[in-house]
């Protein structure tokens, strides 16, 4: 399993999500990436236009990319509440991650917690623990995806990930989400920084929304189109050691009318020039 680094790029699904497996795959190379996300239905889909995971990975190797990121365990809820007892056996959602990872050679799995009552940490310190030994035998990483309006805000999945204290555990960092959580800035910016396994990058308009789902799922912008200090952002990951690559997760009405090609090239263009900015001089 080929691991990037933080100078390389991925289209994120989200980016173009309507696209078939080889012109997800075509998009991610006429816009420059060096690899793909994938969403946990995407391999059935790509088995329902016919192609084996032999040909998935045919079609990787084609294009010169990898598949970084497997999103998303989201049954994991019961397991993070009930600690390490709860998190005995994989989840449906887990064993489904550890198949498509397999089968095209992805190096992290996420996992993300929807709305709720804020989560305890202790057990779901022990129960991510649990995960991150299960997900370490399949030769993967873990990152718990933290949102504004979620159980798991940015400072409780810091504190879940320094709690379960495993090497391949971390944070993935969505650059949306840490704009609206009010204490991202506090998590990356600690002296005993938090490992980073995953950074998605998407910009933030001006116009706002009373639904924050609505604009996450429909209204996200490229880089540099929005008010986010993604520079900022961006700046902070490199100061304390991220070497997670760079994803690319803009969902977007206006992106996705789009052709894929075209889609990925836009994204992949703004991608580049922001990070020109941010390390300049560096």
């Amino acid at each position: 399993m080929a691991r990037l680094g933080s100078g390389d790029l991925v289209l994120c699904p989200g980016t173009v999500p309507h696209a078939t497996f080889r012109a997800r795959a075509a998009a991610a190379a006429a816009g420059g990436f060096r690899g793909i996300g994938l969403w946990l239905p995407h391999r059935r889909r790509a088995h329902a236009e016919g192609l084996s995971d032999a040909d998935m990975r045919t079609v990787l190797r084609d294009h010169g990319l990898v598949v970084t990121d497997v999103e998303a365990i989201t049954d994991f809820g019961p397991c993070f509440r009930g600690g390490a007892a709860a998190a005995r056996e994989a989840t449906a959602h887990e064993q489904l991650a550890y198949e498509v990872a397999a089968a095209v050679g992805a190096t992290t799995i996420t996992v993300v917690e929807g709305p709720g009552a804020p989560m305890p940490v202790e057990p779901a310190a022990e129960a991510f623990a649990v995960l991150c030994d299960r997900a370490a035998s399949q030769g993967l990483e873990v990152a718990i995806e933290f949102w504004a309006h979620s159980a798991i805000d940015a400072a409780t999945a810091a504190a879940i990930v320094a709690g379960a204290a495993r090497q391949n555990g971390g944070l993935l960092v969505d650059t949306w989400h840490a704009h609206h959580d009010a204490r991202a800035a506090e998590v990356l910016g600690r002296p005993v920084p938090v490992a980073i396994k995953s950074v998605q990058v998407a910009d933030v308009g001006t116009d706002g929304s009373a639904d924050y789902f609505a604009a996450t799922m429909h209204a996200r912008r490229l880089p540099g189109a929005g008010v986010a200090d993604l520079v900022g952002w961006l700046r902070s990951l490199d100061a304390i050691g991220a070497r997670a690559p760079l994803g690319v997760e803009v969902l977007s009405d206006a992106l996705h009318g789009l052709a894929p090609d075209e889609a990925a090239r836009r994204s992949g263009d703004a991608m580049r020039a922001l990070v020109a900015t941010a390390r300049a001089g560096g």
